[in-house]
Formats: C-alpha cells, structure tokens, sequence
C-alpha cells in the first residue's frame, strides 16, 4: 500500500522565504536612496561653501583696494573675476565729521555672474583730507 502521509511541512513555509527575501531587498534600496540624497546634498553644501569662501576672499581684495589711495590706477566700479562679479559704491559718510576728513563709506557686493545671486557682501570707510 502506498504511503498516503502528508508531504513534509517545510514546503508549506518556503514561499515565505521569497517574501522576506524582497522586503528586505526593498528595504536596503530605501536605505542606499536615503545615503545618496545625503551625499548629493553634501556636496551642494560643500560647492557653495567653496563659492561663498572665494567669493569673501574676492569681497576683501576688492574692498582693500578700494579704500586705499594709491599710484596705481583705482579698481574699477564693477568687474568680474572668474563665475563672481564684483560692484563697487562709494558714497559720502553722513556721520561726525573731526579734524576736516572726509569719510565715504565704501561697500563691495560679490554675485554668482550666472545666477545673480549675493554672494558677500562688505562694507568699510575710506578717509581723505
């Protein structure tokens, strides 16, 4: 007489392993789309900062050059360096006025030339008598 027994029970659980197999495939790829966001992210923040950086080195050269009175011809109202664009004011102080000096007050804005965003922006006082 043939054997009628019920096949054995560890088939009735193996698509299960299939299942667990595919969340846990799911869960690793939300996991690895997570960390790249991060990291993209990461490296927009490091780009600007970079940006911002040359941009207030650019701000404080322009600025230098600006309130010191020198032989060399004066830099210009507006320029551009590179992907950063520089403008210049100068306009008279409206504060004390001691001993006869002049003071103008000398501000110096960096954009991004492409996207016209401010980048530094600096301010300082130039004397003259």
């Amino acid at each position: 007489m043939p054997d009628r027994r019920p096949i054995a029970s560890h088939r009735a659980g193996a698509g299960f392993l299939m299942v667990e197999a595919l969340i846990a495939l799911a869960i690793v790829a939300i996991m690895a789309g997570v960390v790249f966001e991060t990291v993209w992210q990461m490296g927009g923040a490091a780009a600007r900062s970079g940006d911002q950086r040359a941009a207030l080195l650019l701000a404080r050269s322009v600025l230098a050059a600006s309130t010191v009175d020198s032989p060399v011809a004066p830099i210009a109202a507006r320029g551009r360096d590179g992907a950063l664009s520089w403008a210049v004011s100068i306009q008279n102080w409206n504060g004390e006025n001691d001993g006869g000096l002049t003071l103008r007050e000398v501000r110096v804005t960096i954009t991004d030339a492409r996207s016209g965003v401010v980048l530094a922006r600096l301010d300082g006082m130039k004397g003259s008598s």
